[in-house]
């Protein structure tokens, strides 16, 4: 959808106008008695406001100008007056020709208005135009001189308005390039930092070192699982997407590893079918993340076991647990989620919700064929 232009945008390409043509109107229109300094003093008031009457003028022929077009760009398609086809030049060309010929009819009540009002107030001695050595045939001529001036200079409107637009169009283009390489960059830092979380490194060999003794087997496991979860994270961190099920391969070993830690108080249920496992896929450690925060913010007990749910509804993943907030709650700064959103927003319109319903906290994410 074509951006209307700014009032600000609008004043500038009037001043444009006004600067570029103007000059020239009063050149033409001027007769050789008045072009004298002491004549051009005491006529320069109605030169004044000659060019104040052409600036509000263009600025209202902008914004008509600027509506008609983005009436053409819902019709038509954003390109339809950059793509120079014969419509889109008859078109110009006949728009241009009314709105000219308005503006040609308007300028001209006004300004032979603030003639006779100069004239009979003798705030100015204007000439009149009995006096101007003009013939019929010379006030013909300079009348068709101006209308071909008004048509150039709504013309000029015209396609300034374009290029203006397109100008702002490009450089918007150029802002959400520059910002989403930003988010990207900020993502990746982000993800990095909870991928590699010094934290579950050093709780996770503390809790190995005390089980190592005692349960040789059950060692083993979790130093397969372990290695497991951060040989995705090394293989898996520069990916945009990932199957699904690959994720998911990974969300086991990493549950693996916290059931050990928390014994009987926390633990993950799977519902995907396997059609889904196969057919969507994902932002690779978008679980991690969630099932991190839920254990992050959540109590737990054997009474009151913290279960994270993982299930789809059509093409969204919903992540579920309850809500039971930790009595000394950690202060929560939301980069988890805001890396989740900012991550997801560089691939796909499609929003991710989060919150509150009942006694659940829910993360919605959007599924990626």
């Amino acid at each position: 959808m074509a951006e209307k232009l700014t009032s600000r945008q609008k004043w500038q390409l009037a001043i444009r106008l006004l600067l570029l043509y103007s000059p020239l109107l009063l050149y033409v229109n001027l007769p050789d008695s008045v072009r004298n300094p002491a004549r051009l003093l005491e006529v320069s008031p109605f030169i004044v406001v000659f060019i104040l009457i052409a600036l509000g003028l263009y600025f209202i022929w902008i914004t008509a100008t600027d509506w008609i077009q983005n009436q053409l760009f819902n019709w038509f398609g954003d390109d339809f007056l950059l793509d120079f086809s014969w419509l889109s030049l008859v078109l110009t060309m006949l728009i241009s020709l009314v709105l000219a010929v308005l503006y040609t009819k308007v300028f001209q009540l006004i300004l032979m208005a603030l003639f006779t009002l100069f004239i009979h107030s003798g705030f100015a001695q204007v000439p009149k135009p009995h006096t101007l050595p003009f013939t019929p045939d010379v006030f013909a001529y300079l009348q068709r001189v101006n209308n071909v001036f008004n048509l150039v200079i709504i013309l000029s409107a015209f396609y300034l308005t374009i290029i203006s637009r397109s100008y702002q169009q490009l450089k918007n283009v150029q802002i959400r390039a520059e910002r989403s390489e930003k988010e990207a960059a900020l993502s990746q830092v982000e993800a990095l930092k909870h991928q590699l979380s010094p934290h579950f490194l050093f709780n996770s060999l503390s809790i190995l070192t005390s089980m190592v003794h005692e349960d040789a087997d059950l060692s083993e496991q979790y130093i397969k699982q372990l290695s497991k979860v951060y040989r995705y994270i090394l293989e898996q961190r520069d990916q945009e997407l990932v199957p699904l099920k690959t994720e998911l391969e990974f969300i086991h070993s990493y549950t693996f590893l916290l059931q050990i830690r928390f014994e009987n108080k926390f633990d993950v249920v799977i519902e995907i079918t396997p059609s889904q496992l196969n057919q969507y896929r994902i932002a690779p450690l978008t679980l991690q993340l969630l099932v991190e925060n839920a254990v992050k913010h959540n109590r737990m007990s054997v009474q009151e076991v913290l279960r994270v749910r993982i299930y789809c509804q059509n093409d969204v993943l919903i992540i579920e647990n309850p809500w039971q907030p930790r009595d000394q709650t950690e202060l929560s700064t939301g980069v988890g989620l805001r890396n989740i959103i900012n991550r997801y927003a560089l691939l796909t319109k499609r929003t991710i919700w989060y919150g509150k319903q009942g006694e659940s906290f829910i993360v919605k994410i959007p599924l990626l064929s």
